[in-house]
This record gives structure tokens, C-alpha cells and sequence, in this order.
């Protein structure tokens, strides 16, 4: 007999892994072809994803009886201070916890191949088998045992050894393996009687009406809410213990309370079963009577349902066939137009209700940051209490939707996949189906921010918290919108269009960094831009630059989908990219903003770096922040935003003039030369207006602090010599030259180039000096730009720059006495004199490279 019955468990193994088979490829939904060929390269990948999955919810089931042990062990310390009708309560309710844990996990890791398993497919060709049914019954009662057996005998063997050793009790162990096998059992029929339920409500051809798919979508909530929610309960099942223990000290219960809980067949009757037998002398006559009588019950209750699940089981292996005679009926047709954006919305809803795996990135967004706030509710409601404290939990809320535009991206694009070849044969416009996304994303997202704002402003009591989410909801928009756009320019280009699905694979890695560090850089923007106005004007004032911030972006980045999209009758003559190349003042606009935006970006890894010393701090912040503005202008630029030319990065060298080094003694030449020549216009104009000192000390002295960096300056200085002149005179030139003349392209640039100069404000320089340097640095610029244009090399500017930045410090140590002596100097002697000196210099030792044609 033992022999037979290891025979079917043997045979199960090939229906187990089949339904296991199944339930992945009906999750996977739209990754379905992805999945098959996992399967067709990997013989084993079902054995190994298998026994990974019983051994993942073994581990899982292991630790869940420390809720009723601990409960025990609370009880057993307050037994001198808790009122009689207390004791059954607070051990009841913990064990109840521990029965309805061990329900939803039970449901939640089986309920998937448990529906797939009843569906019935599985057992299709086993009956074509000369197999008795009988057999075929034990067969399938061996095969759905075997898809949980581990789990299921971990789960009735871990509750009583974990009683047996915290109570060294043998009753207490006796009545653990009863419970404990009546409540696996509970659990595995019910687990049956749902799956055949979700069995009829996954399956594809009995899921085209509107109810049902109502109640798949529902169900798949379900699932999630399961998920997230035995997570709390958990959480909350171990955490009140203790103040349950500590709040019936001085409470008293009904007697009356206890009997009608312990009459309710699950999960309290077989808790207070359990209760009784761990603190018999604790239960009245009463409440022992009805403690049977619902433990009765959950027999009862057991038996019930096992009958049920026989019956379902015997209907999923039948080969009955039910012969109905049809009518036929006139069926009424009506064909209802829809706009080709409310198609695609239609279809992305119902694709993400057909699988799990789609469904969880509809779901997720909107639920996961409830989730973060409902588990944070107590610190909340302790520290927001003022506007400041908002302030930093509007920086946290809004830092964590960070990541829900790359979920939604990701999870509706891939929908794509499913039935890519026959959306490719049909007249589609890439214009319709991405709207049609962005609006279903739209949408998810201010869903989940609305909630959130609602939810935090009834937690602090604050309207002013509702207000400022809510004016941020096109900020957060912005992020969605600014991922998605940069998603498909960086997968989906195309000669002639952009589309949707994944074309450009290479360097995906790469390119998800970038999309990644556009986000968070325009996050610190905000971020930024938010503190600084919060502590400067105020809340409101803050409130309303924030939305006019999210209007504007909100509308650039609309205008950009109309250019990456354009209407069906543009598309006969439109290629893509190229439209920053052609605009040249977008572009500079752009480059500059992403300049701004990533001077920033390093700060996120600060923090890191608080506990080194000094020096090593210093050295860590100019590490990051050069690695951060070469990765802007030496990848983004070229290889990203494809400026100033779509071209590799050895020409894009050449292009700006890093790669023409030659001839090199004029070129070091012209930089020294430009320190002299700028050294002797401040020195003269310092004596003259006021009191010039020189310590050349500045430059080797240690350093001691941001304002004394010593000889420090040599290499910090490194980042402006270097990065600003590939910015403003390698790239931003390059394009303006495309536009303007020579001259005018000189001036622009060096004006730009000091007007830049203003986010020196965000460190924390009062307005005058910002001003004065803004116009000298205007003056240089202008000088640097004509002398990159004259030698068609951007190293003389390089070291001319680095050189001022450094060395220059020993000559700019002037005091004056009044603000116009002051104003004089800044203007005339670091701005206008160096500036024709320098252009001069540049006139005498660089040579014409035309000739002159002389005229008649």
C-alpha cells in the first residue's frame, strides 16, 4: 500500500511541474515569450524555480509561530497584574493573528498554481491514459500535495516544536499538533475551493464580460492587499503584544466578550483551544463549555469544507462531457466608434488585468507610498509640527516619487510586447499609443499623490500639507513625463519616428543611469529652489513658484512630445532628432540648465563624507563633482543629447577643439601670457583705487577651511578651468556659431558666460559682489571666446582660465575704502582692461589664417 501510494506521489511530479508551467506563463502575461524561451534554454529552470519557491515559503513559515510564542511568554511574566477575563483575551487574539497569518500566506504563495492546477488543463492528457479514475483522483490529490508538501509540513511541525521548547509543556505540544493540523487542513481546502473559483476567472475564453473582469481586477487586489497587509499585520501582531499586556492591567473585560469570540469557529475558537490549554486555570466553567463547543464548530467547519474540495477536485480531473442543445438566438450588434487614444487606454486596462505581473505595475504605484505613510504614521503625527518640519516631509514624499515613473514606464511598455508583430502590421500611430500612456500614467500617479496629500493633511491636521502636495502634483508629473520621453529617445529612435517598444538595446545599463541622474538632478533642483524660497518667503511664496515651475516644465516637455510625435500629415518629411542642433538658443538653454542642474548632482553623496577629516573631505567633494560634470560633457552631451553635432566621441573632440593641441608652446604661451597680462590690470588698478597687499602664502599655505583652501587651489580649481571652458567655448560656441556672426557669437557667449555666474547666489554670496563678478567674468569670456575662435584650440583657454582661477588669487588681495572705488575696479580692472589686453595678446600672436585680398 505504502509502496502504491509512493508510486502516485512519483507520478505527480510531471502534473506538478506542468501546473507550475502554467500558473508562470498566466502570470506572465505580456513577458510570455520571454518566459518560454527561459524555458526552452533551461531544462531544469521549472525543477529549480520549483524547489526555490518551497524553499523560500518554508523559511517564511518558520518564523511565524514566534507570534504566539512570544504572546505566551508576555502572559506568563503579567500573570499577577492582568485582570481573569484579560489572560484568554490577549493570548486568544495573538493566536487568532498567528491563524490568520498563516491563512494568507498559505493563500498567497499557493493561490497561483493552485487556480492553475484547477483549471483542469493539467490533467488533459493523463486522461487519454488507461488510468482508473480512482487512480487519476490519487494522482491529482498527490500532485496538489506535492506543489505545497514542504510548506504545508513545515507549517503543522513548527507550531508545536516552538510551543514544546518555549514551554516545555507536553499538553501544550499535543494540543499544538491538533490545532495545527485541523488549521492546515482548514487552510488547503479553502485554498482549493478559491482556486477553482480563480480558475474559471483567469481563464481566457470564460473572461470577456464585463463582470467578470470586474471581478478579476478585484481578485488581483485582492492579492496585493494580501501581500502588503499580512506585512502590517505582522508588524502590528508583535509590536502589541505589549501595550495589549500593559492596557488590560488596568481595564477589565466581559466574561461575555470572551464566550461569544471563542464561539466563532475561525480563528478564535481553535485560539482560545489552544489558550486553554496553556492557561487552564485561567478559563471559567463557561467560557471552557464554549470554548468546545466552537472548537466543535471548526471541526465541523473543516469537514464541510473538505467535502466541498473533494467535490471541486473531482470536477477539475472529470471527463464528462455535458451535451447542451443551443438555440440560436438574434444577437443585436452595436459598433461603437472610439477615438484610437481611448483604444489604447482600453486595451493597456485590460492587458493589466489578464496577468499579476502587469497588474502589479498599475497597482503598486498608487498603493506603495500609502503604504510608507501608514508606516510612518506615528512619526509623523510626533514631528510635523511646523511649517519646517512640512518642508522635510514634502522633500521625503516627493523623493519617493522618484520612483514610481520608472514602475509605470517600465511595466506599460512592455505591454507592448505582447502582440508586437501584429500591431506592427497595422496602421498605427506611435503618436496615439504614447499619448494614450502618458495619460494612463498621468493618471496613476496624480491617483496616488492625491490620496497621499488627503491622507498626510487628516494625519498632521495641517490644510497647508494638502495645499503644497497638490500644487506639486505637475513637479511630479514633470518626472514622469521627463522619464518617458527620455525612455523612448534613448530606445525607440528611429530615422523617421520614435517608437514605444525597445529597439536600441545597447548600453542599456548607461542609459537607464542617465535617465536615472536627470530625475534626481531635477529633483535637487526643486529641492533646491524649494528651501531657498521656503526660508526666504515663505510657504505660500513657495507653493506658488512651485506650480509656475511645474506649468512651465510641464509645458516645455508637451511641446517636446509634439516634436518626438508629430501629427500623422508631418510625418511624410520627418526625421528624428536633431531638433536641439537646429535651435540653437533651446539648445544653449538646455545645456546650460543641465549644467546648473548637475554642479548639484553630487551633492546627494556629501553626506557620505561628513566623517573624514579635512583634507579627505575636500578631496572626496572635488572627486565627485568632477567625475559628475564629466559625465554631463563628455557622454550626455555627445553621445546623449547629440550636440553640438550627431557625431562619436573622437570627433566630438575634435569638434570642440579639445584634441588640437598644437603648436604647444603658443598655447601655453597664450595662457601665461593671459595671467600676466590679467595679473598687471588688477595689481595697477588696486593701488591706484586702494590698498593692494601681496602674500603669496594664499597659494601654500595648508588648507584650513572653505575660504582658506591653500595650495588646495591648484587642484580645486581644476573643475572651472576645465569643464567651463568645454561648456561655453567648446559646445555652447560651436552651436552659436551656427546662428550668429563671429562677433556677435563672441559676445553672446562671454555674456552668457558671466551671467551663469548668478548660481554662485545659491552658495550664499550677497548680490553686489555676484553682480560685479558677472560683469568681469562677462568681459574674460568674451576674451576667451575670441581666443578660441582666433586659435581654433581650446587649451590656451583652458590654461588661461585655470590659471586666473589659481595663481590669479595672489593678485586680487585689495581693500577699499568706499563702494565706487570698489565698483571701478571690478569693472575696469578685472572686467574691460584684461579683457582688450587679452584680444590684443591674442590680435599680435596668433596669425591671420586668410589672406589679405587687396582691393582695387
Amino acid at each position: 500500500m505504502g509502496e502504491s501510494r509512493f508510486k502516485f506521489y512519483r507520478l505527480a511530479k510531471y502534473p506538478t511541474y506542468e501546473v507550475l508551467m502554467e500558473g508562470q506563463i498566466a502570470s506572465a502575461g505580456a513577458h510570455q515569450a520571454r518566459l518560454i524561451e527561459k524555458f526552452k534554454k533551461n531544462k531544469n529552470f521549472i525543477k529549480h524555480q520549483f524547489l526555490t519557491l518551497k524553499i523560500v515559503f518554508s523559511f517564511l513559515f518558520v518564523f511565524l509561530p514566534f507570534i504566539p510564542l512570544v504572546t505566551y511568554m508576555e502572559i506568563t511574566d503579567s500573570f499577577g497584574s492582568l485582570t481573569p477575563n484579560s489572560i484568554p483575551f490577549i493570548s486568544s487574539l495573538m493566536f487568532g493573528i498567528y491563524f490568520i497569518m498563516t491563512f494568507l500566506y498559505v493563500l498567497m504563495f499557493g493561490m497561483i498554481s493552485t487556480s492553475s492546477f484547477m483549471s483542469g488543463n493539467s490533467f488533459l492528457w493523463l486522461q487519454t491514459l488507461p488510468i482508473s479514475k480512482k487512480n487519476l483522483k490519487k494522482i491529482a490529490f498527490m500532485t496538489l500535495f506535492r506543489n505545497l508538501d514542504l510548506p504545508l509540513i513545515i507549517l503543522i511541525v513548527s507550531f508545536p516544536i516552538f510551543m514544546l521548547i518555549g514551554t516545555q509543556n507536553f499538553l501544550i505540544f499535543l494540543t499544538s499538533v491538533l490545532v495545527s493540523i485541523l488549521n492546515v487542513l482548514f487552510n488547503f481546502c479553502l485554498l482549493v475551493i478559491i482556486g477553482q473559483k480563480l480558475s474559471f476567472l483567469f481563464s481566457e475564453s470564460k473572461g470577456k464580460s464585463k463582470r467578470v473582469n470586474m471581478v478579476r481586477v478585484l481578485t488581483m487586489m485582492g492579492y496585493f492587499v494580501i501581500a502588503f497587509g499580512s506585512g502590517l499585520i505582522l508588524t502590528f501582531g508583535l509590536g502589541s503584544i505589549e501595550n495589549l499586556v500593559e492596557n488590560f492591567k488596568i481595564n477589565k473585560l466581559s466574561i461575555l466578550f470572551n464566550i461569544i469570540l471563542s464561539l466563532i469557529p475561525f480563528p478564535f475558537a481553535p485560539a482560545y483551544f489552544i489558550s486553554l490549554s496553556t492557561i487552564p486555570t485561567q478559563f471559567p466553567p463557561e467560557l471552557l463549555l464554549s470554548t468546545f463547543i466552537g472548537f466543535a464548530f471548526f471541526i465541523i467547519l473543516i469537514w464541510r469544507l473538505y467535502r466541498i474540495a473533494i467535490g471541486a477536485l473531482r470536477n477539475t480531473i472529470s471527463t464528462e462531457v455535458e451535451i447542451v442543445e443551443v438555440k440560436k438566438k438574434a444577437v443585436k450588434v452595436e459598433v461603437k466608434p472610439k477615438s484610437s487614444v481611448k483604444a489604447y487606454i482600453l486595451k493597456d486596462l485590460v492587458s493589466a488585468t489578464r496577468d499579476i505581473q502587469s497588474f502589479m505595475f498599475l497597482f503598486f504605484p498608487i498603493f506603495y507610498p500609502l503604504i510608507m505613510v501608514f508606516s510612518l504614521q506615528g512619526l509623523i503625527i510626533g514631528e510635523v509640527i511646523s511649517t519646517e518640519s512640512i518642508l522635510l516631509l514634502w522633500s521625503i514624499i516627493v523623493g519617493v516619487y522618484l520612483f514610481v515613473p520608472p514602475m509605470l514606464i517600465i511595466g506599460f511598455l512592455n505591454m507592448e510586447e505582447s502582440g508586437s508583430s501584429i500591431l506592427a502590421s497595422m496602421p498605427i500611430l506611435s503618436r496615439d499609443q504614447a499619448k494614450a500612456k502618458i495619460i494612463l500614467m498621468s493618471s496613476i500617479q496624480g491617483i496616488s499623490l492625491t490620496l497621499i496629500s488627503i491622507i498626510l493633511s487628516l494625519i498632521t491636521g495641517s490644510v497647508l500639507v494638502l495645499l503644497l502636495f497638490l500644487l506639486t502634483l505637475p513637479v511630479a508629473w514633470i518626472f514622469l513625463i521627463l522619464t518617458f520621453e527620455l525612455k523612448i529617445r534613448l530606445f525607440g529612435q528611429m530615422k523617421h519616428k520614435y517608437i514605444l517598444e525597445e529597439l536600441n538595446k545597447e548600453y542599456k545599463i548607461l542609459k537607464w543611469l542617465i535617465i536615472i541622474i536627470s530625475d534626481i538632478g531635477f529633483y535637487l533642483v526643486i529641492l533646491v529652489t524649494g528651501s531657498m524660497l521656503f526660508f526666504s518667503f515663505g510657504v505660500y511664496t513657495t507653493m506658488l513658484v512651485l506650480l509656475i515651475i511645474g506649468i512651465i516644465g510641464l509645458v516645455s516637455l508637451i511641446f517636446t512630445f509634439t516634436r518626438m510625435f508629430p501629427k500623422a500629415e508631418r510625418l511624410t518629411d520627418y526625421f528624428t532628432g536633431g531638433f536641439l542642433r537646429e535651435h540653437v538658443n533651446t539648445s544653449t538653454g538646455v545645456l546650460m540648465l543641465l549644467y546648473f542642474i548637475f554642479m548639484f548632482l553630487g551633492g546627494l553623496i556629501y553626506p557620505l563624507f561628513q566623517s573624514l577629516p579635512f583634507m579627505g573631505h575636500l578631496t572626496a567633494i572635488f572627486i565627485v563633482d568632477f567625475s559628475v560634470l564629466a559625465l554631463l560633457w563628455f557622454i550626455v552631451v555627445p553621445l546623449g543629447l547629440k550636440l553640438p553635432k550627431k557625431e562619436d566621441f573622437k570627433d566630438f573632440s575634435r569638434r570642440i577643439k579639445l584634441s588640437n593641441v598644437k603648436p604647444l608652446w603658443r598655447n601655453l604661451l597664450l595662457g601665461v601670457g593671459t595671467l600676466v597680462l590679467f595679473g598687471l590690470s588688477t595689481v595697477i588698478l588696486g593701488i591706484l583705487l586702494g590698498t593692494w597687499i601681496f602674500d603669496p602664502g594664499i597659494l601654500v599655505r595648508p588648507p584650513t577651511s572653505i575660504l582658506n583652501l591653500g595650495w588646495f587651489l591648484f587642484i580645486i580649481m581644476l573643475r572651472p578651468g576645465i569643464w567651463e571652458e568645454v561648456a561655453f567655448r567648446g559646445v555652447i560656441l560651436n552651436l552659436q556659431l551656427k546662428k550668429f556672426t563671429k562677433n556677435t557669437a563672441i559676445i553672446l557667449n562671454g555674456v552668457l558666460f558671466g551671467l551663469f555666474h548668478y548660481v554662485n547666489l545659491l552658495s550664499g554670496q550677497n548680490f553686489y559682489h555676484t553682480s560685479m563678478q558677472v560683469i568681469f567674468a562677462s568681459c574674460v569670456g568674451i576674451a576667451f571666446a575670441y581666443m578660441y575662435i582666433k586659435t581654433e584650440s581650446l587649451l590656451p583657454c583652458m590654461i588661461a582660465h585655470y590659471l586666473i582661477d589659481s595663481v590669479g588669487q595672489i593678485f586680487l588681495l585689495v581693500g577699499f575704502t568706499n563702494i565706487v572705488n570698489s565698483t571701478i575696479y571690478y569693472i575696469f580692472g578685472m572686467g574691460i582692461i584684461p579683457m582688450v589686453l587679452i584680444i590684443i595678446f591674442v590680435k599680435l600672436l596668433v596669425p591671420n589664417r586668410y589672406l589679405e585680398i587687396p582691393q582695387s
